[in-house]
């Protein structure tokens, strides 16, 4: 489970606390564990060890500085890591913390209360992606240099690997999301959470869309020719909607490969549409009339969704990871999911459930009538070849 390179920390200022995770851990295969017991141990610990460490685990109540001012910190300090939260405090406080850690940039596995269960322990940590042949680098975005990003983008280094997203009453897939990754020569793979923004801060967010749009019509053009009818989600930056030539250039990379603009989604994150709304509605309205299929990620997040669902084309509404996985304990949580559903389908929008990791959330994203769902219960995301291997097995 573990290796003498990969760690995982503890931050918690009882020492029974400490010492309660420190056996849970080792009974998950996890004995390669560091402790700390403030915020501030926690951050020299963070300077020592780096990219050691591949997940956090923290307290919230801490004295000095506690769990949510460290999360603060640590994005300061260009913390790439997972981060779970467990704590003792107030299901809303959790629920607050959550939001917080998201919105801070975070990558959150999820939050848990105490004492934690081994089982919900497991269930989290084992998103980690411990792939042998891929050691994720972490590194700050302000040392991704332009000159770097080009090389990059100059030896095709960027590429988009696949999750399936499937009908879960019938089983059929009926579409991918592609998701850029990138690795390096060495074989190192480097976070999305990293080299996304540092292409977006260097005006480079334009090439790295089109070089997976390049890639991802031509896997759906091998993959219609093979009998695997089925269309591909790529996220567009907000930075691209801005490039009103983006419809032109977008419509002949599809024709070029004899496909139609329906047999692409195009997924725009829900929380950055409102700080640019209105510099980016041309750009959607034309795709959207081309034949495109707009679609609002990470829905829930943003904080005027309901103008943009009345005012912008979009045709599907993918609902955001954190409700899927908190609506299974929280009543908060599973009403927004519900509503969303049903707003969804008012509006005449398919609606899809993103994160789904346990037959748990699939019941339940189901009975809210949701039955499209992506997440890791179906598979995880794959590179081409591997994901065609998986379509065919799953057309059989």
């Amino acid at each position: 489970m573990t290796t003498g390179t990969n760690k995982i920390l503890v931050v918690d200022d009882d020492l029974f606390q400490r010492e309660l995770m420190g056996a849970q851990l080792a009974s998950l295969g996890w004995r390669d564990v560091l402790f700390a017991e403030s915020g501030l141990a926690a951050l020299d610990l963070c300077a020592v060890y780096g990219d050691k460490i591949v997940t956090l685990i923290s307290d919230l109540n801490m004295p000095d500085m506690d769990g949510l001012v460290l999360m603060r910190h640590l994005v300061e300090a260009g913390f790439a890591a997972p981060v779970i939260l467990v704590s003792g405090v107030r299901d809303d406080i959790r629920d607050s913390a959550a939001m917080l850690a998201t919105a801070h940039g975070l990558k959150l596995l999820g939050v848990l209360g105490k004492p934690c269960t081994n089982t919900d322990l497991g269930a989290l940590l084992g998103q980690l992606d411990q792939r042998a042949d891929a050691t994720v680098i972490h590194i700050n975005t302000h040392d991704l240099t332009r000159e770097h990003l080009l090389l990059a983008l100059s030896h095709g280094d960027f590429v988009p690997w696949y999750q399936p997203i499937v009908d879960s009453r019938s089983g059929r897939t009926v579409a991918v999301e592609a998701l850029a990754r990138w690795r390096t020569a060495d074989g190192h793979a480097v976070s999305p959470g990293i080299f996304i923004p540092a292409l977006e801060a260097h005006g480079l967010a334009d090439a790295l869309f089109f070089a997976l749009a390049r890639q991802v019509v031509n896997d759906v053009r091998h993959w219609h020719t093979h009998n695997i009818p089925l269309r591909a989600a790529i996220n567009m930056s907000m930075d691209t909607a801005h490039n009103l030539q983006l419809p032109e250039l977008l419509g002949q990379i599809v024709a070029s490969a004899g496909l139609r603009p329906a047999d692409l989604v195009i997924e725009i994150s829900e929380s950055r549409l409102m700080m640019d709304r209105s510099l980016v509605m041309e750009t959607i309205t034309r795709l959207s009339m081309m034949g495109f299929v707009m679609s609002i990620d990470d829905f829930g997040t943003g904080y005027s969704s309901l103008v943009q669902m009345i005012d912008l084309p979009f045709r599907e509404l993918k609902i955001d990871i954190s409700f899927v996985h908190r609506a299974i304990s929280e009543r908060k949580a599973q009403a927004v999911l519900r509503i969303a559903v049903l707003l969804g389908r008012q509006l005449d929008m398919g609606v899809v459930a993103e994160g789904v990791e346990t037959p748990e959330q699939l019941e339940f994203v189901q009975r809210a009538g949701c039955d499209v769902v992506q997440g890791y219960l179906y598979a995880r995301p794959m590179p081409f070849g591997a994901c065609t291997d998986w379509l065919n097995t799953r057309s059989q």
